[in-house]
């Protein structure tokens, strides 16, 4: 007889491996590695193998068909399956805002100033022009899709939290904000989670991690395929006037 997989034992065992990912030791003991900051290397390598192939995780600008660009995004998830990337400079790329399902912003410690830093971070990639394109299929043709059918995702990534309950009244006041620069996912990993793209919830304690990056991957899957990109808008600029 099979016996039934735990799937309580595999979230906890994947949360632990995830941990050590960011360089913090599970169950948080007094151990020194314990006391570090997870970096943006190890929450792009985390959040990479995390989340399936057809998402590209890393950091980014986001640029539009109207030559404007973003801020430098710490961590971008992006399409990968269909999008073009123009060019890569170093270890940044630079995406198509059209391309763009999230924008993660990366500080050691979850406190007022470092979210309203993380808004305006991504405002800068709301605030670009979207494009979109007719979606051939086997049956015809899909008219494009308005950019509001897919917003982009803001989220907060941190180890630390500045205040005592992540559900008191100064964690929820400026933690709540409406768009354009809303943060839709927020974690302090020895703190606290939210998700605010379906009403507001929050991490069970001890299951901070698993339950964040959980929620992340609900909220990607919910957006679908990122835009058709017009690409006519992005070749036009460059062609001379004659044609």
């Amino acid at each position: 007889m099979v016996e039934p997989f735990d799937l309580a034992k595999a979230y906890t065992a994947k949360q632990d491996h995830m941990l050590t990912g960011l360089g913090l030791m599970p169950q948080f003991t007094d151990h020194p590695g314990t006391k570090g900051d997870a970096t943006e290397e190890q929450w792009t390598s985390v959040l990479r193998e995390f989340l399936p192939q057809r998402y590209g995780v890393g950091p980014i600008f986001a640029i539009d068909s109207l030559g404007q660009q973003s801020g430098q995004i710490d961590i971008g998830i992006y399409d990968r399956q269909y999008s073009p990337l123009f060019f890569e400079q170093g270890n940044v790329s630079f995406v198509p805002a059209e391309s763009v399902y999230a924008v993660c912003e990366v500080k050691p410690r979850m406190n007022k100033d470092n979210l309203d830093y993380a808004r305006d971070k991504v405002a800068s990639v709301r605030r670009l022009h979207r494009t979109s394109a007719e979606i051939r299929h086997a049956g015809g043709t899909y008219p494009p899709q308005g950019p509001d059918t897919k917003p982009i995702l803001g989220v907060f990534l941190s180890t630390d939290l500045d205040w005592s309950d992540i559900r008191g009244a100064a964690a929820v006041g400026s933690i709540a904000e409406d768009q354009p620069t809303a943060l839709d996912l927020g974690i302090a990993v020895r703190g606290g989670a939210f998700d605010r793209t379906d009403g507001v919830a929050y991490a069970p304690p001890g299951q901070e991690l698993i339950w964040f990056a959980t929620r992340l991957y609900r909220a990607l899957s919910r957006l679908g395929t990122a835009l058709a990109i017009d690409l006519d808008a992005y070749y036009l600029p460059l062609q001379s006037p004659a044609g």
